[in-house]
C-alpha cells in the first residue's frame, strides 16, 4: 500500500494549490464506504515528486500514483476494501481524481490507505449507554498527543524557530482547501470543536489557509484528531 498512502501523505504535505475533499460513511454494521475528491495543479505534483526524490535519495514515491486506477485498486484489495469507482481528469495544468472504496467492516477502514499511513481509527462505546465514540487521529494518536503539549506549549512562549517555520509554512498552503466528513449511522451527540455540524448524522472539518492564523493553529491541524460521539442504538458496530 505504499504507493497510494505517500501519494496522498506527499500532497497533504505540501499542499499549495491542494483541493481535496473526503468522506467517510459508516453504516449501522461496521461497513461503509470512503470517498475522495482531488483537484491539484500539475507544477505540486512535480514538486512532490523532486522533494520525495531528495528526500528518499532516489526511491521516490510516485505522487501520480492516485490517478493509476489499476496500482489504485490493488493496494486497496490488499487492505481489504474494494474499489467500486476512479475517474481522473485533466484540464489546463491541474489534474482530478474522483474515487470511492467500499469496506465490508470497521477493520476493514482502520487498514485503509487513503487517509495516510499513519492514520488511526478508533470506535468505542459513548460516555452514555447507547451511543458510541468515532474518532480518527489523522496521524496517529501519538503524534496528536506530542502535537496538543506543543500546542499549549507555545502559547506562554515565543519561540523564533517555530515562528520562522511557521511563515514558510504559510506561505506553502497559500491554496489549501480540504474538507473532511464524516457519516455517522445514528443521530449526533457531540463533537470535537474542530469539526461542524453539518447534519442529523454528519459533521465536517473545513481548513483553508485562512484559517491557519498562529503556529498553534498549524501544528494541532498538522497531527488533529476528529471525534464524534452519537447515538448507536440499534446498531451492531464492534466497539471497543
Amino acid at each position: 500500500m505504499r504507493a497510494l498512502h505517500l501519494s496522498l501523505l506527499l500532497l497533504a504535505a505540501l499542499p499549495s494549490c491542494l483541493q481535496m475533499e473526503q468522506t467517510v460513511e459508516l453504516r449501522a454494521d461496521g461497513s461503509g464506504t470512503q470517498t475522495v475528491h482531488m483537484d491539484v495543479g500539475v507544477a505540486t505534483l512535480d514538486k512532490v515528486q523532486k522533494a520525495s526524490a531528495a528526500a528518499q535519495l532516489g526511491a521516490a514515491a510516485n505522487p501520480f500514483a492516485v490517478f493509476d486506477k489499476e496500482l489504485v485498486g490493488r493496494e486497496l484489495a490488499a487492505a481489504g476494501l474494494e474499489l467500486t469507482k476512479h475517474e481522473t481528469g485533466k484540464k489546463a495544468q491541474r489534474r482530478t481524481v474522483d474515487l470511492q472504496a467500499s469496506f465490508a467492516k470497521f477493520s476493514d477502514l482502520q487498514q485503509s490507505p487513503l487517509c495516510g499511513s499513519s492514520a488511526e481509527w478508533v470506535l468505542a462505546k459513548g460516555p452514555k449507554e447507547g451511543t458510541a465514540k468515532l474518532t480518527l487521529y489523522l496521524q496517529g494518536r501519538q503524534a496528536w498527543l506530542e502535537a496538543r503539549e506543543k500546542a499549549e506549549k507555545m502559547k506562554d512562549e515565543v519561540d523564533p524557530v517555530a515562528v520562522d517555520f511557521f511563515n514558510r509554512r504559510i506561505r506553502e498552503v497559500a491554496g489549501l482547501d480540504v474538507t473532511f466528513r464524516m457519516q455517522v449511522p445514528g443521530d449526533v451527540v457531540l463533537w470535537t470543536k474542530n469539526l461542524d455540524k453539518t447534519g442529523p448524522r454528519e459533521v465536517v472539518a473545513h481548513v483553508t489557509a485562512a484559517d491557519i492564523r498562529t503556529p498553534e493553529n498549524l501544528v494541532r491541524w498538522l497531527a488533529p484528531r476528529f471525534e464524534v460521539i452519537f447515538d448507536a442504538a440499534g446498531c451492531k458496530l464492534p466497539l471497543e
